[in-house]
């Protein structure tokens, strides 16, 4: 019984992960470009800057988040509503702390931001837009953090994607508003803190309601361990993936991170496609790992990196061939800068899909809880991305910080299969590196093929054609390679898919969990 609930929690959280997704892509395109149109080049780039900057706040939604997870699979399998609250209570009080440190880091970055970092604004512009924007970013990632990770640790993130859809809805819808109606920046960015400040409230009253979660609970000893060591990974993390915008900000100006934005925007957009594909995988390791489940663990990660592998060969050789395209058909009208840039366009779409080979060894080395055991991997995949760059940045720009961004995606992603290999499921390298070299092949025999077919893009329309045209190449030769080298594990996956549709009672995940 157990397993027809997991499985029927995972299926609904991929179906809803791909609608949230889809929602961000929309929102995700209409705003930057309404914004460069309408404001300029240089407005993307300070307030996608800032953003990034500001963006430490994440850092509680998945260092603290990823802990309080592994901390609640085992009340929510026992159904222990007490445990659960004392988790919820404990966490709100880490949290507490940390929104401390992260007020008095808006204060001195606001202060600092527009006299060390950014001069093409005067002082008051930039310090006034970089308080609003972290009232946003931190109503959005503190109010109903701790709720939602209670739902995602059950399999119920379905939840939080609908109130992220109609978060990310409302949002575009106000601020298009406002700029049509010839509003500010500074406006735009509040309407967004307005409509960020009610979702997180309305996620922590649902969860309060439906999870029973009692404040009067007493919260004895250390039920979120690790937690300073998953807020150390957070924090590598956070300094990795905004140095590419650090670094072009103090060393080449907001009209080049303009332009990093653009493309970051469609490798961010990918990631998130596959992420969301396999939403609730980690619940779901996690639950197998508390029950002892080793064998059942080894078979279904052999299935989760074929379907990962699969997906990103695909969508990457894409992006591969269709990027820089994107990019003018995307920007076609802002002259203030050149967005067509195919040699950084390759080389961070690699990095890109690096950055996606690690999610199933990510995934299970977190839903075990090994955070203080790979925290060091996370600080040295930032050191390698700062050094990288700075090194490169001078002489290359842009293509010299897409370089430290490979560097540092390949390693991590190593270090990755190798610890899992070697400490939690005893497996070869080489299964790792066969995926690597099978999409490898992929990717390489996409770009050779696309050359006979590929015309010179004017329009959207044609793009899409080409788009769509790529894709299916891109697919088939998926499936070629899949079906030649990995033929028992694509026939063990039609087998389950088969299933779906055969039985009203179970999903995909079901099937999959089956021996």
């Amino acid at each position: 019984m157990r397993k027809e609930s997991r499985s029927q929690k995972a299926f609904l959280n991929t179906i809803m992960g791909f609608a949230d997704e889809f929602v961000a892509l929309i929102c995700g395109l209409i705003l930057p470009r309404l914004i460069m149109t309408t404001f300029g080049s240089a407005y993307n780039g300070i307030t996608s800057s800032i953003s990034q900057f500001i963006s430490v706040i994440a850092l509680m939604k998945a260092g603290i988040g990823g802990v309080t997870r592994v901390a609640l699979y085992k009340p929510l399998a026992e159904h222990d509503y007490k445990g659960i609250s004392a988790i919820v209570i404990q966490t709100e009080r880490f949290m507490r702390k940390i929104a401390l440190i992260f007020v008095a880091f808006a204060i001195i970055f606001s202060v600092i931001y527009p006299i060390w970092i950014n001069r093409d604004f005067t002082w008051l512009f930039s310090f006034s837009l970089i308080l609003i924007i972290s009232m946003s970013t931190f109503a959005q990632y503190y109010f109903g953090l701790t709720y939602k990770m209670v739902l995602i640790a059950d399999q119920k993130q379905s939840v939080t994607f609908v109130f992220d859809i109609i978060g990310k809805i409302i949002n575009t819808i106000v601020a298009v508003f406002i700029i049509l109606l010839g509003g500010t920046i500074h406006l735009v960015k509040l309407g967004s803190s307005i409509v960020f400040v009610i979702m997180p409230i309305a996620v922590s009253l649902y969860t309060k309601k439906k999870y029973h979660i009692d404040k009067t609970v007493e919260a004895k000893g250390d039920l979120i361990k690790q937690r300073w060591d998953a807020v150390g990974h957070e924090v590598a993390n956070f300094v990795n993936n905004n140095t590419g915008i650090m670094v072009l900000t103090v060393f080449a100006g907001l009209l080049e991170v303009s332009v990093y934005t653009v493309y970051c925007f469609v490798i961010v957009s990918i990631r998130r496609v596959v992420t969301n594909f396999i939403t609730g995988f980690g619940a779901a390791f996690g639950n197998m790992y508390v029950k002892n489940e080793v064998e059942l663990m080894h078979s279904n990660l052999a299935l989760y990196e074929l379907i990962v592998f699969s997906i990103a060969s695909v969508l990457y050789s894409v992006t591969l061939v269709m990027i820089t395209s994107f990019a003018g058909i995307y920007t076609h009208g802002v002259h203030d800068v050149n967005y067509i840039r195919p040699v950084f366009g390759i080389i961070f779409t690699i990095a890109g899909a690096f950055s996606c080979f690690r999610i199933p060894y990510e995934t299970v080395v977190k839903a075990v809880g090994h955070y203080k055991q790979t925290r060091n991997g996370a600080f040295a995949e930032a050191i390698i991305n700062i050094v990288v760059s700075l090194i490169f940045v001078i002489h290359y720009g842009l293509v010299g910080v897409a370089i430290g961004s490979l560097c540092a995606a390949v390693f991590r992603t190593f270090q990755y299969a190798i610890y899992l290999g070697r400490n939690i499921l005893k497996r070869s390298l080489s299964i790792f590196l066969k995926h690597l070299v099978v999409f490898l092949c992929i990717s390489l025999t996409t770009v050779l093929i696309s050359k006979i077919y590929l015309i010179d893009i004017s329009n959207i329309w044609q793009w899409v054609l080409m788009a769509i045209v790529t894709t299916i190449v891109a697919t088939a030769l998926t499936f070629i390679f899949d079906f030649l080298i990995y033929k028992k594990e694509l026939t063990i996956l039609f087998v389950k898919f088969k299933g779906i549709f055969k039985s009203k009672e179970r999903s995909f995940f079901q099937w999959l969990s089956t021996k």
